[in-house]
């Protein structure tokens, strides 16, 4: 259920709005944090027509984003720069329709 047309730009190096929960906390704590924002309403990208958004796939987005998280591990203090050798499948997709904020 992941939408790739809108999307929240990276903030750069340092300029984290620390307004926003998961970049306070990963900036104090100095730790990995992140937001998930749980949708009220089918996703656009991949709509189910017959049951819309359920509580089955709220469970499964939270089971995909601890996998996500366990998938980072064995690099979150990695001082190579190991995003240049991501496979296809885990580069940073850039949004195709403008940001969510724009």
């Amino acid at each position: 259920d992941m939408q790739v047309s809108k999307s929240y730009e990276p903030d750069a190096a340092g300029q984290a709005n620390l307004a926003i929960c998961s970049n306070q906390i990963a900036n104090k704590f100095d730790c990995l944090a992140v937001t998930l924002e749980q949708p009220y309403k089918d996703c656009l990208s991949n709509p189910d027509p017959e049951r819309g958004w359920s509580p089955d796939r709220c469970k499964r987005l939270g089971a995909s984003l601890l996998d996500a998280v366990a998938h980072t591990v064995p690099v979150l203090r990695s001082s190579d720069s190991f995003w240049e050798q991501l496979p296809p499948a885990d580069e940073y997709v850039c949004p195709t329709e403008g940001t969510a904020t724009g």
